[in-house]
């Protein structure tokens, strides 16, 4: 039996069409796994080889893997190689074991040729992430389990010396009982609001409420583009999210993140190596510590450490030489260090992100990143700064912000989590505001604070509208949740004037 691919993918090398063994490189990149074959065993990809494909799982990969293996049950044998980030090698095993959870939850889904169906949830739980995916393709409708050689790391030469001695004695199962049909793949139907896509931007406390967020605005406001490789997403422009603490991250975020901590502390310090990765054509640390002969993050350190005010702590990521015309350039193109007393904040700037895997992982790096820069400032033997510096805030701005459509059960399980969660009246920046009414002049009266509770403006009017125009107009408010609120006690605070009764603020008053 030939290999047939059910759903094609640009991940997937075909090596050998009757092969009997397949190889994923997991999040290592597919071209990188068969050029270190080609180069120490190339005899493994020669016509005959047990091979039939490599193929990847990043950016979503392992519905479209699973598909295929369903569909080819020739495939008795997956060697799993490669740098595992997401947890897919542990999802992966799980499912071919038939451990797999139904949720009982049903999301809508959209067929290629326009069909809408409703489909059951399932999840995959790991050992520190999950996976959630349509209930189409269930363990035991696969006609042959394919066995797993676990080789998870990176590629090394030693990695590939026993994918080659492990050929060498392989035989094939026998032939399978024959060919089931191949299980579409369908799309998680998106219902959007019509936005600016340029307009959006958010202050959160930490940076899991932050990645909440931002996923809530690209479901319901990205605008659906396709790209020149033909992918499609979920895009909004120019976002910018100022995180108040990155530092804070609890054990309920951590179960948010759906990322282990050892994979997160992988990454960081990954985020500080000057080394390139096995596989990977860059490294955002390599790029800041050796790629232009200058270790960038240690001289922003230097300058931190000098007393007075400075602007130039800029690290810019992008190769004007190579980067242009590159397959793959980096997204992280600047970090921007700015001090401000005893605060160090960061300011980064992401050329494309994607708002579902990347974006979170990438904060808590520029998380370690920055304590890392306050620690090398503080330490500097030829330090004037008088201030002990510590982490201040993170901003991200992040110039294309999508979304995969393919990512969305993923993303609708961390939104409905977050609205599981107790709301909470989130600290406005430009201020609070304390109200009463003033019976004998016919007045109600906002006292508008500065978050540090420095009185700012005194407002007084006779109606609601009256009031609520000139808070506008001087932008008194930044959080509509904080509009709302103040609307609803102006409206309180006019009916006790019109009443004659005592306004009492956040209580309410009898009918």
């Amino acid at each position: 039996m030939l290999l047939t691919l059910a759903i094609e993918a640009k991940n997937i090398i075909v090596i050998n069409r009757g092969g009997t063994v397949g190889i994923c490189s997991l999040w290592t990149p597919v071209e990188y796994l068969r050029r270190r074959i080609a180069e120490k065993r190339p005899g493994l990809l020669a016509d005959g080889s047990p091979i039939a494909l490599i193929g990847g799982l990043y950016g979503g990969g392992l519905n479209v893997m699973l598909r295929n293996v369903h569909h080819n049950p020739q495939i008795d044998t997956l060697i799993l190689c490669g740098k595992d980030f997401s947890g897919a090698s542990d999802h992966l095993k799980l499912f071919l074991g038939g451990k797999v959870t139904m949720t009982g939850k049903k999301q809508p889904y959209v067929y290629d040729d326009g069909r809408a169906e409703e489909l059951e949830k399932l999840v995959i739980e790991g050992p520190g992430a999950s996976y959630t995916m349509d209930s189409l393709l269930l363990p035991d409708m696969l006609l042959t389990t394919p066995r797993a050689l676990d080789l998870t790391g990176p590629i090394t030469d030693a990695v590939i010396d026993e994918i080659s001695s492990f050929l060498a004695s392989y035989r094939p199962a026998g032939p399978p009982p024959g060919r089931p049909a191949a299980i579409p793949l369908p799309k998680p139907r998106v219902d959007l609001f019509p936005s600016d896509p340029f307009g959006h931007q958010i202050q959160e406390p930490t940076i899991v409420e932050a990645w909440a967020e931002i996923l809530t605005r690209l479901h319901r406001f990205g605008r659906p583009v396709r790209l020149r490789n033909g992918k499609e997403r979920l895009e909004l422009m120019n976002f910018k999210a100022v995180i108040e603490n990155p530092l804070l991250i609890t054990a309920d975020d951590r179960a948010l993140l759906n990322v282990s901590e050892t994979k997160l502390s992988e990454y960081q310090a990954q985020l500080l190596s000057p080394d390139l990765d096995h596989g990977m054509p860059y490294t955002y640390g390599n790029r800041m510590r050796r790629y232009f002969n200058v270790d960038l993050l240690d001289w922003a350190a230097r300058d931190l450490a000098r007393a007075g005010d400075s602007r130039h702590a800029y690290l810019a990521l992008w190769d004007n030489n190579a980067d242009p015309e590159g397959h793959d350039s980096p997204c992280l193109v600047s970090i921007f260090f700015r001090k401000t007393d005893d605060k160090v904040h960061l300011t980064a700037q992401f050329r494309s992100h994607n708002g579902a895997r990347a974006w979170p992982v990438n904060c808590v790096g520029l998380q370690g990143l920055l304590k890392s820069v306050c620690e090398a400032a503080n330490s500097d033997p030829a330090r004037t700064e008088t201030h002990s510096l510590t982490p201040g805030r993170l901003t991200v701005i992040s110039l294309s912000l999508s979304l995969d459509p393919a990512d969305l059960p993923q993303v609708l399980s961390v939104i409905e989590a977050r609205e599981a969660r107790a709301f909470k009246m989130k600290t406005d920046p430009n201020g609070f505001f304390r109200i009463a009414v003033n019976h004998d002049e016919g007045l109600i009266v906002v006292f508008h604070h500065a978050p540090d509770g420095e009185l700012l403006f005194e407002y007084s009017g006779k109606t609601p509208s009256e009031i609520g125009w000139r808070l506008a107009k001087n932008k008194a408010f930044s959080d509509p949740y904080h509009a709302l609120y103040l609307g609803g006690q102006l409206e309180r605070a006019w009916r006790s004037l019109r009443l004659g009764t005592e306004y009492s603020q956040d209580k309410s008053l009898p009918d």
